[in-house]
């Protein structure tokens, strides 16, 4: 039913609608909306206590209008066409070419640029792999001896981590599974029975 009275109203509210508009438009001046109950009460007090100030509002000061006719904005646009010189003090880059994927995923500062005492990550896995490989020739003395570090810092880096050991699976039942890693494969075979269950009890199945 609200789609039939909108299109039975419609026509009704956009009769002459362009008169009427030109009717609002060409009055001196606009009818004000009408006011809130509350701010009506505001208004009507503030004439009553203040009526030389309401006064001296509604009339039009002819200094401070002269003032804002003498102020005006000028508006100039850069000029887009003018190249910038370069700062020499602080310089563009000139290589925009994509950062490269580093192998760690940072990039590893200039071996003349580690501070004594430190070290590199790709260093440390190097030296990590090496002492896992020959644990006795290639220990944590050496290993500080070699890269200028502490030597009880290697030895708990030696102790508390390690690198990641990879085993190839035998191509046939006859041949043995192919150790790839760094280190020594740590697979224990216990040849000795430390516990064996008991057989079962088959005369209670017969029994039964």
């Amino acid at each position: 039913m609200g789609k039939v009275f909108s299109s039975i109203k419609n026509p009704f509210k956009n009769f002459n609608l362009e008169s009427r508009a030109h009717k609002v438009i060409s009055q001196p001046k606009p009818i004000p909306a009408p006011r809130h109950k509350r701010d009506q009460e505001t208004y009507e007090q503030m004439i009553q206590e203040y009526p030389k100030a309401f006064e001296e509002s509604l009339k039009k000061n002819e200094k401070l209008d002269k003032h804002l006719k003498n102020v005006f904005v000028v508006s100039q646009d850069p000029n887009v066409n003018i190249k910038q010189e370069p700062n020499p003090n602080r310089p563009l880059p000139a290589d925009r070419s994509p950062v490269p994927s580093f192998i760690y995923g940072i990039k590893e500062p200039d071996p003349e640029k580690i501070p004594t005492g430190k070290t590199t990550l790709g260093n440390v896995l190097e030296f990590i792999s090496r002492h896992q490989e020959d644990p006795i020739n290639y220990n944590a003395q050496k290993i500080a001896e070699q890269y200028v570090l502490d030597e009880a810092t290697v030895g708990n880096i030696l102790k508390y981590f390690r690198v990641f050991e990879m085993y190839l699976p035998q191509e046939t039942r006859s041949a043995k599974a192919k150790f790839a890693g760094p280190s020594l494969p740590r697979i224990h075979v216990i040849k000795n029975i430390r516990k064996q269950l008991p057989p079962p009890d088959l005369s209670k199945n017969q029994n039964d």
